[in-house]
């Protein structure tokens, strides 16, 4: 059996992001009096859960961001969406199984894992940030692990949902894992690595019924393995910058008060529980009639979730509006690049969300 420690299984996963840093008070900025900024626990289905809200303007689209993993959390990270805070109310949620929602609940208290019980949860965040927050719909952005989710929103809650935006989207779990597993084997040859080559080979192809044998494939798929272009190098730096130091005293976006709790441990036990799942899932399930606009920002060197399979998932939706954009030089970690991801949202899906009113729930 190949050998891997909890921190290049950590890192194979998924590139964990540096730890929160401070941002500036929102009730300082332009509007401050239509400013919001709270972090507050809330009973989601009898599990109390941890969620964000932070905008200039209260009055502004709302934004429910549905972060990967599971178990990577963005809520701590709030000095990476600073710029966005101009234009949206950014609704973050520490899902079951990560985060300050992990440390409240502790292991024993995570309760069932599985698609269905996040997607219930998910809904439930989505009518609680309507009725906390007034009348809108919600524009539902999701990454990686939680475009499925998002997908699942968009799907089944139409009337809860402005537009749905998917940013490295799961499409399939056969086909993406094997199409990952092909190019990263073939990106090892070329480059001659003989102990990549040896593991890949050694596990062979997907499907998996081991645990371990995934994370053999992810540590060679996922980023932390791959060379970065200069492109998200760049963006990976600009982030770093954003991420320096601590949160400041006070600072609402964090929780405090709660037990200390092993980051990495809890991730592994999400993709540890979710493993088998989001192995078999199909994005067709849902079937490819959408009542919402349905937007998709793409790496077009995203390994983990293969671009092929978006754009072929893209050209057969159907949706009042869709739009696909692929990022040259980007691959899984395609929310890195902070201000294009802005800029596309502004222009195609900001404009459809102030559009998209409703009387309040």
């Amino acid at each position: 059996m190949i050998s891997l420690s909890r921190r290049t299984v950590a890192a194979a996963l998924l590139c964990l992001l540096p730890a929160a840093a401070p941002g500036e008070p929102v009730a300082g900025q332009k509007h401050a009096a239509m400013a919001i900024d709270e972090g507050m626990f809330v009973d989601i289905n009898g599990s109390p859960q941890w969620i964000t809200v932070r905008g200039q303007d209260r009055r502004n689209p709302v934004l429910l961001w549905l972060h990967g993993g599971p178990g990577v959390p963005m809520s701590g990270q709030a000095p990476l969406f600073a710029a966005w805070e101009k234009d949206y109310t950014i609704v973050q949620w520490d899902q079951p199984g990560g985060g300050a929602t992990y440390a409240k609940n502790g292991p024993s208290g995570i309760g069932e894992m599985s698609i269905s019980r996040y997607t219930r949860d998910a809904i439930t965040v989505a009518e609680w940030a309507r009725r906390h927050l007034g009348s809108r719909k919600l524009i539902v952005i999701g990454t990686s692990w939680g475009t499925l989710l998002g997908l699942q929103l968009a799907s089944k809650r139409p009337d809860l949902v402005a537009a749905y935006v998917g940013a490295a989207q799961f499409v399939s779990g056969p086909k993406g894992a094997r199409l990952g597993y092909d190019e990263a084997l073939k990106a090892a040859r070329e480059r001659n690595d003989r102990t990549a080559i040896e593991e890949l080979e050694k596990v062979g192809p997907p499907p998996y019924t081991r645990f371990e044998d995934f994370l053999v494939r992810q540590k060679y798929v996922n980023p932390p393995f791959q060379k970065p272009s200069p492109a998200e190098a760049a963006a990976m730096a600009e982030a770093g910058k954003l991420l320096q130091g601590s949160p400041p005293p006070g600072a609402k976006y964090v929780a405090t008060g709660l037990p200390e709790y092993d980051g990495v441990e809890a991730f592994l036990s999400a993709q540890r529980s979710m493993f088998a799942p989001t192995a078999q899932y199909e994005a067709e399930s849902l079937g490819l009639s959408f009542k919402v606009p349905m937007f998709f920002f793409q790496g077009a060197d995203d390994r983990n979730t293969p671009t092929a399979l978006v754009r072929d998932y893209f050209a057969r939706i159907k949706a009042p509006r869709k739009r696909l954009e692929i990022v040259p030089d980007a691959g899984h970690l395609v929310v890195m690049f902070h201000d294009r991801l802005l800029s596309f949202l502004n222009r195609e899906v900001r404009p459809v969300a102030l559009n998209a009113a409703s009387p309040r729930p």
